[in-house]
């Protein structure tokens, strides 16, 4: 007699996969629509229209991917696909990523995501690595300069900070430097640049709150994750005199919430038992830490998250067995992994070194005191564009010679005293010289500098500033270069001029 059975578990779940897939799903494009809400409200409708084709663009390539894939292996494409869900893999990567990203360079690392980290393991269920995880790290390592000039850039706050040694000199400084993207409400909030899908905490939080109720995610790893990260920034934290704002700051910014509720979460190629899940939260968390703190990267969560993906295996023969008789032996593991992380952490911030950065620059130098990278123009933007985003503030106007401060991404002061110097950090100064006998733009110099070194300094060098010589400024229907690389900041120059332009002309 032959008897059909089906492997354990064999009790009836209200949920299937492709359930869990819709709401996760779901829940990734909330988290979009934030962003690409925050893009049209504070750029324009082509930011908006951008972030769409982004995402467009990753899930073409990942639905094509696979069809290729499972026609050469001669399999029935549409019924792999629907049990693939290549739209999830997609949906995550291009939420990991800039608005300035090229189409080009998202979908070839949407191809690599879909295919080695998915595909070539055997399909969906059989992978080892987080695929979306692995094609962003193709993307931060072949593709890093590949971006569209013409959308905004900047420095994002993990990486504003790190450039500052990811120490402050006091909470006076650390607020000045936070007040460049809005302050510690708004970085909660998420209304500035950066991914398109990271940056609001508080939508992040509400969505993985509803996904583990309805148990598509388990809560244990965000939770755990956040617990480690948490106690672990503090410490680092309190050995530098720095306050409860430290911890909070690493955790609402970059990649971590999203990490550790949309990737984290992956129950493919995170271990299966509760403890085991635990034990990899912990290690995503220490080795976060290590990495921002320590490691030439601003970030963490990415590679932490692949590096615990190839421990998996090991976690899974650890805590393997009854669990209930291996409570005694799972306690253990834990504390074991949190004193190596505390040890870890700890001999990593001993390191740590603040570096000084001189917010004033005269005639285009560099704020750190480096030679200026080569000047490189990007696509050109209209002189009569709306540039009030940018706030320039006309202080003086005196025979033609305009002063004009303006916004940009501002460093920390590293004296802790704002202001004292008499420069506003955050904000960049010109002194804009206008004939104004013969119409036209004598000269711009850059006064003051509040912008990160790295990421604005090109834009304020006497370079790029000598392009605006003999610009007629009886008409703001011109066309202006921006700076490849710099285009939040060379925007912010432009504002100026129109600024002194509209001064002059009254």
């Amino acid at each position: 007699m032959k008897f059909t059975f089906k492997p354990s578990p064999n009790y009836r779940d209200k949920q299937s996969t492709q359930s869990i897939m819709i709401e996760l799903m779901i829940g990734l494009l909330v988290v979009f629509a934030f962003g690409a809400f925050y893009y049209y409200s504070e750029f324009g409708v082509n930011y908006a229209i951008r972030a769409v084709l982004l995402l467009l663009t990753a899930n073409v390539a990942a639905f094509l991917t696979e069809a290729v894939w499972y026609a050469c292996c001669k399999k029935n494409v549409m019924k792999e696909i629907s049990a693939s869900f290549p739209a999830i893999t997609a949906t995550i990567l291009t939420l990991m990523v800039s608005i300035n990203t090229s189409y080009y360079a998202l979908a070839v690392s949407t191809v690599i995501a879909i295919l080695f980290g998915k595909l070539v393991f055997g399909g969906f269920g059989q992978n080892i690595f987080n695929p979306a995880a692995v094609g962003r790290a193709v993307l931060m390592t072949s593709f890093a300069g590949l971006v569209v000039a013409d959308f905004a850039t900047g420095a994002t706050p993990t990486g504003a900070y790190a450039s500052a040694g990811w120490i402050s000199t006091s909470q006076a400084a650390f607020d000045t430097f936070a007040a460049n993207f809005g302050g510690m409400s708004n970085l909660f909030v998420g209304m500035y640049p950066g991914a398109i899908g990271e940056t609001s905490a508080l939508v992040i939080i509400l969505v993985g709150i509803y996904l583990s109720i309805r148990k598509v995610i388990d809560w244990r790893v965000p939770v755990t994750f956040v617990v480690t990260m948490f106690v672990l920034t503090f410490m680092v934290g309190a050995m530098h005199g720095q306050g409860l704002y430290y911890p909070i700051f690493h955790l609402i910014s970059g990649g971590a919430l999203f990490g550790a509720v949309f990737m984290m979460t992956d129950p493919v190629t995170n271990p299966t038992s509760a403890p085991g899940r635990i034990i990899f939260a912990m290690g995503c968390a220490i080795l976060t830490v290590v990495i921002r703190i320590k490691a030439n990267l601003p970030e963490g969560v990415l590679f932490s998250i692949l590096i615990m993906n190839m421990l998996t295996p090991a976690i899974e023969r650890l805590t393997d067995g009854k669990q209930i008789a291996m409570v005694k032996k799972n306690l253990l593991s834990m504390a074991i992994v949190l004193i190596v992380g505390f040890v870890s952490v700890g001999l990593c911030a001993l390191a740590i070194e603040p570096k000084e950065v001189n917010a004033e620059v005269g005639n285009g130098g560099s704020a750190d005191g480096k030679d200026v990278p080569a000047l490189s123009l990007g696509n050109p933007v209209s002189l009569g564009e709306d540039f009030a985003r940018f706030d320039a503030q006309v202080e003086s106007n005196e025979n033609g010679v305009v002063t004009v401060k303006v916004k940009g991404y501002g460093l920390i002061d590293p004296e802790g005293h704002a202001g004292e110097s008499g420069i506003d950090y955050g904000r960049n100064a010109f002194e804009i010289t206008i004939d104004t006998s013969v119409n036209k733009i004598q000269s711009i110099k850059n006064t003051a500098f509040g912008d990160t070194p790295g990421f604005g300094d090109k834009a304020t060098s006497q370079e790029y500033l000598d392009t605006f010589n003999d610009l007629d400024t009886t008409s703001l229907d011109q066309e202006i270069d921006t700076v490849t690389g710099a285009t939040w900041t060379s925007k912010s120059v432009i504002a100026a001029v129109q600024a002194a332009i509209t001064a002059v002309n009254n």
